[in-house]
């Protein structure tokens, strides 16, 4: 297959905007495995717009803020947690801590399951083939790739899968018993989680269409939600959501919303423990509400904000997004013709560290996003979450999550440098996802 690597910002906001109907697909292979082939990553054409516009509205401010409550709770097992590390002078292993506040999130609101991994992280089963999922090596990228260049038939013939067997089967058992479970209980509308949402909008008798959002989500710096034009397919279609889509949307939410929060979490700590004024700065802002941290005040604090973005910004979950040309393109005002079925790169590593948008690039500086200086960003040189309508559909939860958790531990505890900080960071290779060596960091009670 043919690639085209993208990293002008005029380039990348006509091919997501303006000609987003020729570069609509992701991907263009199938595995035969319906996990993979049916989650929202994996599907094309209209078959993602009509699951895109049914799985949006589960992700309206609306939405979120019923499950706030799921995330506080979460927050506070954490919680738990430090204050042991914090009384015992012991040194925090901030990924793994963050990991296993993701994984409580995750368990607690895409599948109603509530979990304590600080504690049971050897014993639950959950955990264990959670954690299954993530085990990917050289060896087994090596042979996706060399998967990728055969027939459609005979990949699916293969029936090859990224994630482990028994880590599949697990959850396919999983959320069939919890979707069972809740569709003979009479009072399943209690619920507040994902699996709940899918469920109502397969059965289409409960409440899941878009509610009135609140100005919670910042669209001058992370971008614009859904543009209801963009997901109207070209001939109608009945958005009907199969037994095998809940499963597949459920686990991607799982798979994409795990380690990119904890990633985020992780290097925002590091940078804040390394950064002195800049978490007192933060401190002052959060303490500011008076341990008022609700839905609406996570929305109200800049420096939050700031902070957040340029984590995303130096340390970039994801270094690349990409699509495949549906037709012959001609590249702006080039003269390049881009042939159909070619894989368009992406390249948001490179723009994220340019000097040119982004001055002393290397530099962690949350003074870039502070309202006062939004007018110096460029558009589209910014995309911790993709760009255009196929942008992460997930994206106010994850930063819903990551404010949550930040403005109760600030406020708390003092995150610092030790000895046994690496500065700067060591990198590991052959890892979809940035991933850093441990970082330990000290912490103690304010």
């Amino acid at each position: 297959m043919k690639s085209l690597i993208v990293a002008d910002p005029e380039l990348i906001n006509t091919m997501n905007t303006r000609d987003f109907h020729l570069f609509v697909d992701r991907t263009a292979w199938k595995s035969g495995d319906p996990l993979n082939d049916r989650s929202l990553f994996q599907l094309m054409g209209d078959e993602w717009k009509a699951m895109r516009s049914v799985i949006s509205p589960t992700f309206s401010s609306g939405k979120m803020r019923a499950m706030h409550p799921l995330i506080i709770d979460c927050v506070h097992r954490l919680d738990q947690y430090l204050e042991t590390k914090a009384i015992n002078g012991d040194e925090l292993d901030v990924k793994r801590a963050m990991g296993n506040l993701t994984m409580d999130v995750i368990a607690s609101c895409a599948f109603g399951t509530q979990i304590d991994t600080h504690n049971d992280h050897k014993t639950n089963a959950f955990v264990e083939n959670a954690m299954k999922l993530f085990r990917f090596n050289w060896f087994l990228w090596v042979f996706a790739l060399l998967l990728m260049m055969l027939p459609d038939s005979m990949r699916e013939w293969f029936g090859f899968s990224l994630m482990s067997a028994t880590g599949g089967k697990f959850f396919r058992s999983a959320i069939n018993e919890i979707t069972a479970r809740r569709r003979a209980d009479p009072n399943c509308g209690q619920y507040r989680d994902y699996l709940q949402l899918m469920i109502n909008a397969q059965n289409r008798n409960a409440d899941n269409s878009e509610d009135q959002d609140i100005d919670d989500l910042n669209e001058h710096i992370f971008g614009t939600t859904d543009s209801k034009d963009s997901l109207k397919p070209k001939q109608p279609m009945k958005a009907q959501i199969t037994d095998n889509d809940m499963l597949a949307t459920s686990l991607l939410f799982f798979i994409a919303g795990y380690e990119t929060t904890a990633t985020l979490l992780q290097f925002l700590l590091y940078s804040l423990s390394v950064n002195e004024k800049c978490q007192q700065r933060l401190y002052e802002e959060i303490n500011a509400f008076d341990g008022n941290y609700s839905y609406e005040s996570i929305a109200r604090m800049p420096y939050l904000e700031a902070c957040i973005a340029e984590t995303l910004r130096l340390y970039n979950p994801l270094h690349v997004t990409f699509r495949i040309a549906a037709q012959d393109y001609k590249l702006g005002d080039t003269e390049i013709i881009v042939p159909k079925g070619t894989l368009v790169v992406f390249d948001i590593q490179s723009l994220h560290h340019s000097p040119e948008y982004y001055p002393n690039p290397e530099v962690w500086d949350p003074e870039r996003f502070l309202p006062s200086n939004r007018d110096r960003l460029v558009p589209y040189t910014y995309m911790p979450f993709g760009t255009g309508p196929r942008n992460c559909v997930g994206m106010r939860f994850a930063l819903m999550e990551a404010k949550t958790a930040v403005a109760h531990l600030i406020t708390k505890y003092r995150f610092k440098r030790t000895a046994n900080t690496a500065v700067p960071l060591k990198y590991k290779k052959f890892k979809i996802i940035l991933t850093s060596e441990v970082i330990y960091l000290g912490i103690e009670k304010r």
